[in-house]
């Protein structure tokens, strides 16, 4: 989560040789990464110290991929012991084995599903040669803690390496949603402003109705009409605008429902208990909007009504 890696195209020889269509998410780590992160090698193994070393010293070009590499370019062929290499261009000769495959990892974003292939970090001259990155430390206990024990363990080591920061991986995966998080809190205060403007929009369309109405209703109450009945013509004409707004809405949530998808993080298009939710809120505060028209027209009297103007 936190953006490192590098992108390239890629030769594949297993069989044949062929390019990747797209440039692929590239990286190098160390071994038990994957262990470290709890992710699954859905086949062949995990990195080792042997991969580790310089081809000089013993060591031999090695490279995990995920299943999304696997999909897209081995067509449901085993991809064990094809070869790869960086570019591809036709001096690109592919000496790196394939020696397992990943789950897949959402390695720069959360949403983001790409191919990904892993290197080994590689020693030099016999100790890790790291030239700055991220360390992923699986712990026990409060994050605090662990935090301490870390520096102290750094302190010990060399005094004057410096550390940019520690943060756990939950805050990682927060950051990384701040967008997200900016575009939900937008979304809710425009769509909360739209809910008071509409709740507005239609007490005044009701007391409209009622005014313009008010002869109708004083002869109806002379002729015996309930109170009920009264708020009942009132809230009536209310309810047949919010069925036919929501039969418009509904068709338009369908159609947005990518758009909204594409924009939020793990939201669904098309959330049954969500849009009921939402369409049970706009219908209980219309109706309550509409209510206080409808028992003012329910409280006329007949002779004032008659005499209305």
């Amino acid at each position: 989560m936190a953006g490192g890696s590098w992108n390239n195209f890629l030769t594949i020889h297993t069989g044949q040789r062929i390019t990747t269509d797209r440039e692929v998410h590239l990286n190098a780590v160390s071994p038990e990464f994957f262990a470290t992160l709890g992710t699954r090698i859905v086949a062949g193994r995990d990195f080792d110290e042997r991969d580790t070393l310089p081809v000089s010293k013993g060591g031999r070009p090695v490279a995990i991929v995920d299943e999304a590499f696997v999909k897209r370019y081995f067509g449901g062929r085993n991809p064990l012991g094809s070869r790869i290499a960086h570019g591809s261009g036709p001096d690109a000769r592919p000496d790196i084995e394939v020696i397992g495959v990943v789950a897949n990892i959402s390695y720069r974003g959360v949403r983001e599903e790409w191919e990904q292939a892993y290197f080994p970090i590689v020693n030099a001259e016999g100790g890790n040669f790291y030239e700055g990155g991220n360390f992923y430390v699986r712990v026990q206990g409060t994050p605090e803690a662990a935090f301490q024990s870390i520096r102290t363990i750094l302190r010990n080591a060399d005094p004057t390496l410096p550390v940019t920061y520690f943060r756990t991986l939950d805050e990682q995966v927060s950051r990384s949603l701040n967008t997200e998080r900016m575009l939900a809190a937008l979304s809710g205060s425009f769509g909360t402003l739209a809910l008071l403007l509409s709740l507005v929009g239609l007490y005044g369309v009701m007391s409209f109705a009622v005014t313009q109405r008010t002869r109708e209703i004083g002869i109806r109450v002379a002729l015996g009409a309930t109170r009920f009945a009264t708020v009942w013509l009132v809230l009536r004409d209310a309810l047949m605008m919010i069925t036919a707004g929501i039969a418009i809405a509904l068709p338009c949530i369908w159609a947005l429902g990518r758009l909204v998808e594409s924009q939020l993080y793990d939201v669904k298009p098309t959330d049954p208990a969500t849009i009921a939710t939402a369409t049970l809120i706009l219908c209980s505060t219309a109706l309550g909007a509409a209510l206080i028209p409808a028992r003012r027209a329910s409280a006329v009297n007949p002779t004032e009504a008659l005499r209305f103007e």
